[in-house]
């Protein structure tokens, strides 16, 4: 699996060091849409400005932002940015995205952390803010093409595969060797409309199309646990994981986290499933407050929704054929035909399940897959 990015919070330090550098920092200080702090040397600091004064050297200023910022703008050179920068690298799943603009505010240079910290995205953005002209140089940016780390960044997709594996498959990518794409969930717009893929790449109907293609590198789109690794041994394989599972769930009062974990846990395997994927859970109005429901949600960073009666009863009515079960007795009880089937169907805009009712003695679970088509 990929390194995961540090912990730093999602700011952006702006340092300067000249008098020209401090005059663009504020001009970017006040128009760049994105949480930031504001360094400047203490020398070109007038009483209004906001953030942080500093005295030289300018090395443990930059050190201090490196460790605790998610991205930088240097008003500085790009060969004194990288001499002050070089001891601080580790990994570009890791190190901070940084930019450094020259004294004139001419060029905003992506410097660090381009594709996966995001520093090409920020140097354009800093080059509208001043006027300047963006400088990215990474490949698949300077060619127009797919970028392996980035596809479907915007959507939350979890990239899944190791650092190697990536850097093999970019480098397809970026030399025109065959590419397939299967996608099986998730959100289609992963690719600009009205834009044509690039030549080397093709979109497969079929995972078994695609495992029985000439290409050597497969970008696989999923929500299943499928043994991929056996039928694309052929290929170099990267995986992403939309979030396009939602979870209908219903339980008993008081039913601790630990037991609807374990059904939620063999449900997923069972059906081939990740657990990756989970987008949602959702439940009756009824059962908001409910504490194991609310710490499952937690643990899994997924929102927790609640639907009212009236919209569950509903389903019953307009979707029979995707509901396998309706029972009397939660009706006589609390009003409603049933929880977890209806509830994953309406929170999915699904209109069949991926997993029709499971249940143990004291909760109930459905899984849908998210319509991110609007054709539900």
């Amino acid at each position: 699996m990929a390194t995961e990015r540090n912990n730093a919070p999602e700011k952006t330090a702006i340092i300067a060091l000249t008098r020209n550098g401090a005059r663009m920092a504020r001009t970017l200080a006040g128009s760049l849409d994105r949480d930031h702090a504001l360094f400047i040397d203490r020398r070109f600091r007038k009483d209004d400005d906001s953030g942080e004064a500093f005295d030289l050297p300018l090395r443990p200023v930059v050190k201090r932002a490196f460790a605790g910022y998610s991205s930088l703008v240097l008003f500085l050179s790009a060969g004194a940015s990288i001499r002050l920068l070089a001891p601080l690298l580790e990994s570009k799943q890791i190190d901070p995205a940084v930019v450094c603009v020259d004294d004139a505010g001419s060029f905003c240079v992506s410097l660090i952390s381009g594709h996966v910290g995001g520093a090409d995205q920020l140097a354009q953005e800093v080059a509208v803010c001043l006027g300047a002209r963006a400088i990215v140089t990474s490949a698949s940016h300077a060619s127009g093409t797919l970028a392996v780390d980035l596809l479907g960044r915007e959507f939350g997709w979890r990239l899944k595969a190791d650092a190697t594996t990536i850097t093999r498959a970019s480098a397809a990518v970026i030399n025109s060797q065959p590419i397939g794409i299967w996608q099986g969930a998730g959100e289609p717009g992963w690719w600009p409309d009205g834009k044509p893929l690039p030549g080397n790449i093709a979109v497969y109907a079929t995972l078994e199309d695609l495992a029985a293609s000439a290409c050597a590198t497969a970008l696989i789109i999923s929500d299943t646990t499928s043994d991929l690794e056996t039928l694309l041994a052929d290929k170099i394989t990267v995986v992403y994981r939309p979030r396009s599972l939602v979870i209908g769930m219903g339980c008993r009062r008081g039913v601790p986290v630990e037991e609807l974990e374990s059904l939620l846990a063999e449900a997923l395997r069972e059906n081939g499933l990740s657990a990756e994927c989970l987008a949602e859970i959702a439940t009756a109005e009824i059962k908001r407050g409910e504490p194991g429901l609310e710490q499952l949600a937690e643990r899994h960073g997924v929102p927790l929704s609640f639907l009212q009666a009236n919209e569950l009863n509903a389903v019953f009515e307009t979707n029979p054929g995707a509901i396998t079960s309706k029972s009397e007795r939660a009706h006589g009880l609390v009003g409603v035909w049933g929880v977890a089937e209806p509830a994953a169907l309406l929170t999915a805009g699904a209109s069949e399940l991926l997993v029709n009712r499971e249940k143990t003695t004291r909760a109930t679970i459905a899984i849908a897959r998210k319509d991110f088509t609007g054709n539900s």
